[in-house]
């Protein structure tokens, strides 16, 4: 059932077994994944069915850290930002999980192992028809050799996959209205979130709307699954009984704000060798429209290796070819030239632009705040302090310049690198960090199932919680992590927690 908050009467008490903040990318699957287990769930929704200014208007806040908006990469209505999503999907790597001795505050309390089982199904609720995987598509290697050689130890290809993209406030919609263990309240603003007085477990979430409603919801479990920002947010706001805001005792909430890098850093013009047909990674990029449904198709992808991070201390960062016209004034292609009158190749040379995506270290000091300022309904707004490492630029610096070197060294193309600083302004919107996982309460704000330090019935879905981000998109781990989150609370729910729906 889905239901305008604005139609409730004044005062109501909202009862289910769960109570879900927040029906985007990890609230929408999450709930779905609840009902299917027999849960009553109460889903809060923010906005409406369709973008609305008002709305909108509460992810406004101020920035003091480099330029960035909080709320110009988000849309608070039905589906999030799925609405806009481009649909790019990987998964994290297996050492995105590891404490890296050389990034300080790395390391996640779970393993991909523990993610890996709830991949495929997050795929399907992404609409990607098969999990392909690069050595499933490889073609003839003689015909069409790797770019920059095969098994290289610096760089492997990355396959992108592809959504449609799903906008999941169309495709989850009905599922939403018809299910009868589901109620889904839109334009309903968790304004509070309120514990007992020993701040234990949660008695209830105070909810409001624009048109001046206010209802309570009640339940077993509590889940905020509103975004990277509005997770922080709403536990700074909720201070009534515990100054600071709830699982803000070390006072990590809003900490660790992250973003991924990405930019375009150079160009690179390549040329198969002779007898060659194409490289590997372009025959890929251009089948994936007409045979690999699900296959990203618009440039692929060679990412650092474990082996080549480790070597050099850096972060994640894979570099991305984008086909562009060719420029007869661009240094690489001059280069190319001379490979080619050389007798190295006697194919058409190709051009791309080289868009990286790379992975940002953990920063205590990069941080989610609340200011002064009030919003529509009262409540401080937040400020957004997001401050690169110096590892950040370093990292990228480092990895597209041995990129580079590799390309040259294989004989098949060359890259043009401005020496100019890298700039590692984002672009994305991608919002991590801020409610980050950890079993020591003393270095995160949550455990590894989500769960809030200290508090035995509230939970965090989402990107939020993510120690370190990798390079990938963090869309399909958000709703693998949402299903984990919903097996968890199917099987084990806050056993030792009072039933507290039939309080007053």
């Amino acid at each position: 059932m889905i239901v305008d908050a604005n139609a409730v009467d004044d005062g109501a008490v909202l009862e289910s077994t769960v109570c879900v903040v927040g029906a985007g990318a990890a609230g929408i699957p999450l709930a779905l994944a609840l009902a299917r287990r027999g849960i009553d769930v109460t889903l809060l929704e923010s906005g409406g069915l369709e973008p609305e200014v008002e709305t909108q208007r509460l992810y406004d806040g101020a920035n003091v850290g480099i330029p960035y908006s909080p709320s110009a990469s988000r849309l608070r209505y039905f589906g999030g930002t799925t609405n806009h999503w481009g649909g790019m999907c990987h998964p994290l790597d297996e050492d995105d999980f590891l404490p890296r001795e050389w990034i300080a505050d790395s390391g996640w309390p779970i393993r991909r192992s523990d993610v890996e089982p709830y991949y495929d199904e997050a795929l399907a609720v992404l609409e990607v028809p098969s999990r392909h995987r690069f050595t499933e598509v490889e073609r003839d290697v003689a015909a069409f050799p790797y770019l920059l050689g095969a098994e290289n130890p610096a760089f492997a290809p990355v396959l992108w996959l592809k959504s449609p993209p799903t906008r999941l406030g169309q495709t989850s919609r009905q599922a939403i209205a018809d299910h009868p263990r589901i109620r889904c309240y839109l334009h309903a603003n968790a304004v509070q979130v309120v514990p007992n007085a020993a701040a234990d477990h949660v008695e209830r979430i105070d909810v409001r709307t624009l048109g001046g409603r206010r209802v309570r919801c009640r339940a077993r479990d509590y889940v905020l699954s509103a975004g990277g920002i509005e997770n922080a947010r709403l536990l700074l706001l909720s201070d009534a009984v515990v100054p600071g805001g709830l699982g803000n005792r070390h006072d990590l909430v809003g900490r660790y704000f992250m973003e991924h890098i990405a930019e375009f850093v150079g160009t690179m013009v390549v040329v198969p060798p002779r007898g060659a047909r194409g490289f590997q990674e372009e025959s890929v990029r251009e089948r994936a429209g007409r045979d690999l449904v699900g296959v990203w198709n618009v440039f692929f992808g060679l990412g650092s290796t474990r082996a080549f991070r480790e070597r050099h201390r850096l972060l994640g960062c894979v570099v991305n070819a984008i086909p562009k016209p060719p420029d007869a004034d661009d240094p690489a292609a001059r280069a190319v030239e001379n490979l080619v009158r050389a007798g190295a190749s006697d194919a058409p040379a190709r051009s791309f632009g080289l868009y990286v995506t790379a992975e940002r270290a953990p920063n205590r000091d990069s941080r989610i705040s609340l200011g002064d300022d009030l919003d529509a309904l009262g409540q401080r707004r937040v400020v957004v302090d997001l401050r690169p490492a110096p590892s950040d630029a370093h990292s990228v610096r480092k990895t597209v310049r041995a990129f580079g070197l590799e390309l040259a060294r294989a004989g098949h193309g060359r890259a043009r690198i401005p020496e100019a600083e890298f700039q590692t302004t984002p672009l994305v919107g991608h919002h991590m960090g801020t409610t980050r996982m950890s079993d020591d309460p003393a270095r995160g704000v949550t455990d590894r199932d989500g769960r809030v330090h200290e508090i035995a019935n509230l939970y965090v879905a989402g990107s939020s919680l993510f120690p370190t981000g990798g390079y990938a998109n963090p869309t399909m781990t958000i709703v693998a992590l949402a299903l984990r989150l919903a097996e968890h609370l199917g099987r084990v729910g806050s056993a030792a927690v009072p039933d507290v729906r039939s309080r007053g």
